[in-house]
């Protein structure tokens, strides 16, 4: 199954669509994707893990704000994150979606393709289609 891929139709930002069979695997997809556009995921080693939470009002906005947080990380702790694994989603009583999950990478700097300043609101959605999840992402780099 694709995970993701790019678009080039949007100019000076970039475009990608990822794919999920449930709401963590379109997650941990689309944090590939992002961190895709920054370095080349492969070969990254894991040797150091980061605790990543997230909460919004909708599953759209808890995309969003898992996104934001995963890039506040990188900007704040410099780790190049490779793998991303969603290790709870839950409400709470007022029917606010709460993420727990992890990101993993590798200290040591990777040759860099562009930066990712941040996750916009343009074009963003989330939807389910024909049962799996599509998330359709736009980043100001």
């Amino acid at each position: 199954m694709l995970r993701y891929e790019y678009f080039d139709d949007i100019t000076s930002d970039q475009m990608f669509r990822a794919y999920g069979k449930d709401l963590p695997e379109v997650l941990e997809h689309a944090a590939m994707a992002m961190f895709g556009i920054m370095f080349d995921l492969e070969g990254v080693e894991k040797e150091e893990e980061v605790i990543v939470e997230a909460m919004g009002t909708s599953e759209e906005l808890l995309l969003f704000d898992w996104l934001s947080n995963l890039l506040f990380e990188f900007e704040v702790k410099y780790v190049f994150f490779a793998d991303f694994k969603v290790k709870t989603i839950d409400r709470d009583e007022e029917e606010n979606l709460h993420i727990t999950g992890s990101a993993s990478g590798s200290l040591k700097p990777q040759e860099r393709r562009t930066h990712v300043k941040a996750v916009t609101f343009h074009r963003f959605s989330l939807e389910k289609i024909d049962n799996r999840y599509v998330a359709t992402v736009v980043v100001d780099v």
